[in-house]
């Protein structure tokens, strides 16, 4: 490169990244991307993408205070507050700076008030080529052309080191390069095992479906911490996913879509022996996370009947029924439970103990004194209506919950809660807005928000 000083560098290209760098770009800075891939499409979390752009499942229009409330309510008071108020206050900013890069959004169902057009929203499987995140992708690497902004691919960060002018960025492809600002948005930590493993996700990683781009492998996280900034204390343990057929271990056919959250959030979730594993009234995100822990985390099932396989099994665009029999997933039915547990490999009496017992406690209004208890956030269906079914699932990482730690402009903390100067972070590789005691999920697409402030708070320096 010829050139080798900038007014800022974005580590990732992603939708967090291209939206800092555009924004820069935009406010007159002179910026590069450094991006890890050798690939025109490089694959990256951002393509594969649902779209949707939400606040904890709440449309961005709500006001300010509503939305902030939300963030608390989802996390149990963990989320940092002023990251909470910075994407309740610009996440519908963000969306019209969206729109006004040229990328369509549109409004569908429910929360889904803004999303990334065109939307995909039929069949199964892995689906993501000219549909809305990766159009989003492709528009606005276009735009930062225009802006004579550059994207380097095959440009892998090794190193970080802060000098008098700004910050020195060592990479294995270009050597050194320098910029008064420096944006990481590598996606966090989610394809790195060792990290996965380290951080108390899961005892065997290997065995969690990588629901995921497969890119994101915690160099974000490494360099910060050799600068001396911060890492969130708590929530590192936490991922966003979703609950899979088993068989989408082997198949592109089984995931994204279909997911069985909903199902598994109406019936009961059981391990070998036929026992509960998770308090399946919490939702598909914390049983994500409780089977995970486990020590074989592709070892429970769902057990439902057909009132649910009618009712939650149809709840959602892509559902379940009948999206997992076509893409040729498991599906085991039976006219009793003993004989559902022997075709699905599960010990008939304990099943047969721990459905009754469920169901006594549901009738009884007894929930509570299950082991574990079951809440009641996802409504408890009734497990009495042949046939029954038994669907036997892996659990899918998408990101991590945990991450670098920032403020709400996402300016990187150090373990003092103070500013690194000239350091800034933004997307899925910032921690403190998801999280909390039940891993509660505020968005993923939303933390592009923070990188449209950071670069706003680069041009005004």
């Amino acid at each position: 490169m010829a050139e080798l000083d900038f007014d800022v560098i974005v580590i990732g290209a992603g939708i967090a990244g291209l939206t800092a760098a555009n924004r820069a770009a935009q406010l007159g800075k002179r910026v590069v991307v450094l991006e890890k891939s050798t690939d025109d499409k490089y694959i990256c979390n951002s393509r594969y993408a649902y779209g949707t752009i939400h606040i904890n499942y709440s449309d961005l229009g709500q006001d300010e205070d509503v939305l902030v409330a939300r963030i608390d309510a989802a996390t149990e008071g963990c989320a940092r507050k002023d990251l909470a108020r910075a994407i309740a206050q610009d996440g519908r900013r963000f969306v019209q700076w969206l729109k006004s890069e040229s990328i369509d959004v549109i409004g569908l169902d429910g929360y889904q008030t803004a999303v990334l057009a065109p939307a995909w929203r039929k069949g199964f499987g892995l689906t993501w080529k000219d549909y809305g995140a990766d159009v989003a992708l492709q528009r606005l690497g276009a735009n930062f052309a225009k802006r004579q902004g550059r994207i380097l691919r095959g440009h892998r960060v090794t190193s970080l080191k802060l000098i008098p002018s700004g910050i020195e960025v060592g990479t294995e492809s270009s050597g050194t390069l320098r910029a008064k600002a420096v944006v990481i948005a590598d996606g966090g930590f989610q394809a790195n095992l060792d990290m996965v493993r380290d951080f108390g996700i899961s005892p065997a990683p290997e065995k969690l479906l990588p629901r995921n781009g497969g890119t994101a492998m915690g160099d974000g996280i490494r360099l910060v911490q050799s600068l001396g900034g911060a890492i969130t204390d708590g929530g590192m343990n936490n991922i966003y996913g979703h609950i899979h057929s088993r068989d989408a271990m082997q198949t592109t056919k089984l995931w994204p879509r279909p997911y069985h959250d909903e199902i598994a959030a109406s019936g009961v979730v059981v391990d070998p022996a036929g026992r509960r594993v998770a308090d399946e009234g919490l939702g598909g995100i914390w049983i994500t996370n409780v089977v995970a822990r486990l020590a074989d985390p592709l070892s429970t099932t769902i057990v439902i009947d057909d009132a649910i396989w009618q009712g939650p099994g149809r709840n959602h665009a892509q559902p379940p029924n009948p999206l997992v029999e076509e893409a040729g997933g498991t599906l085991h039915r039976a006219d009793t439970i003993a004989e559902l547990a022997t075709k699905a490999g599960i010990a008939p009496k304990g099943l047969e103990e721990t459905v009754a017992r469920y169901n006594a406690a549901l009738d009884a209004g007894t929930l509570q004194n299950l082991s574990p208890p079951r809440s009641q956030k996802h409504k408890p269906w009734p497990i009495k209506t042949p046939p029954y079914y038994a669907l036997p699932i892996c659990v899918a990482i998408t990101n991590c919950m945990g991450g670098i730690v920032v403020d709400g402009d996402g300016a990187v903390l150090d373990k003092n809660d103070k500013p690194i100067p000239g350091l800034y972070a933004a997307g899925s590789t910032v921690g403190g807005l998801d999280g909390g005691p039940h891993a509660g999920y505020v968005g993923g697409l939303i933390k592009a928000t923070i990188g449209l402030r950071a670069a706003e708070k680069i041009a005004a320096a």
